[in-house]
């Protein structure tokens, strides 16, 4: 497989998990708009590496969907969202293998 074909499944992996993926899928349109997932979720190719990221410029609050939640407000709750983007990469990852019929490691 050449390069350019594992950059492009990469690019599909990422588009194909836009669609499907916000932080808490349970909040998809009530209390999430999508932003981080339709906006602020991006990638790049520097030679061979492919970067995915959030565009903190689009979500500046994507660290507070990730950690967990110390106010006394929430009374000692877990933040539904924390972790977020480890599934999110342990999922890509996945997929990505799936595509290239190998594993990742």
């Amino acid at each position: 497989m050449t390069r350019d074909q594992i950059i492009q499944a990469c690019i599909e992996t990422v588009e194909e998990m836009r669609e499907e993926w916000v932080p808490n899928p349970r909040t998809r349109y009530k209390t999430s708009t999508g932003n981080m997932a339709f906006n602020a979720l991006k990638y790049v190719v520097e030679g061979d590496v492919f970067r995915v990221y959030v565009d903190e410029q689009v979500a500046p609050y994507v660290w507070y969907t990730i950690k967990p939640w110390l106010s006394p407000r929430w009374n000692g709750k877990r933040n539904p969202n924390q972790d977020w983007d480890k599934i999110f990469q342990d999922e890509f990852t996945q997929r990505l293998a799936r595509k290239l019929g190998g594993k990742i490691e």
